[in-house]
């Protein structure tokens, strides 16, 4: 059964999409790409995630989380808290 026919998508699997990787690969961070592909502006995630928003406008510029936090947003993002790269 094909990944798609599933309902299911490469990063559920611990994939990154191509333009995910490429986005990154251009100089992006991990966190910003998987969130703008997620289609959320910093904002929203924070609100989905309750995660501080300067927390994660400081993370997608390479600050560190803290692990709780990783994994809220990761949650948010449908991700494996490693995929973000913070």
């Amino acid at each position: 059964m094909a990944i798609q026919s599933a309902g299911l998508s490469r990063a559920s699997f611990g994939y990154l999409p191509e333009g995910v990787a490429a986005t990154i690969g251009e100089g992006q961070s991990a966190l910003a790409a998987l969130r703008q592909w997620r289609g959320l502006s910093c904002s929203q995630l924070s609100e989905r995630s309750g995660v501080d928003l300067i927390i994660i406008m400081l993370a997608e510029r390479g600050s560190d989380l803290m692990p709780e936090e990783k994994e809220a947003i990761a949650r948010v993002l449908s991700v494996d808290p490693d995929m973000m790269g913070v």
